[in-house]
């Protein structure tokens, strides 16, 4: 029973410290390069918001179509269903923060 506890708060830890880390490593990197102050120009922010809010309604909207076309292909049961459904909120969550976070830095 507590081999089972660890194990599993293990793994929420890695889960939840590994994407937290590499966003902080990466975003400095990424968010200093050549490109993205070029497209940080004032002509360019209608332009990033109106393909992101694009980006987000096809997300939004056609995750549930990849996730049963995935299904077909390769049966899943039901609890990893329901998981990969969820994780189109987390992916929505974590791509606006990003896009606020390069908004706020433009500011």
């Amino acid at each position: 029973m507590i081999k089972n506890y660890i194990r599993s708060t293990i793994i929420v830890i890695l889960q939840i410290l590994l994407p937290i880390t590499a966003l902080l490593i990466l975003a400095p990197l990424l968010i200093n390069t050549k490109v993205i102050n070029y497209l940080q120009q004032p002509v360019f922010q209608p332009s990033f918001i109106v393909l992101h809010t694009l980006f987000y309604t096809s997300l939004i909207l056609l995750w549930t179509k990849l996730v049963q076309r995935i299904d077909k292909q390769n049966p899943i049961n039901t609890e990893q269903y329901k998981a990969a459904l969820k994780v189109r909120w987390y992916l929505l969550a974590l791509f606006l923060f990003i896009d606020v976070l390069m908004l706020w830095q433009s500011l």
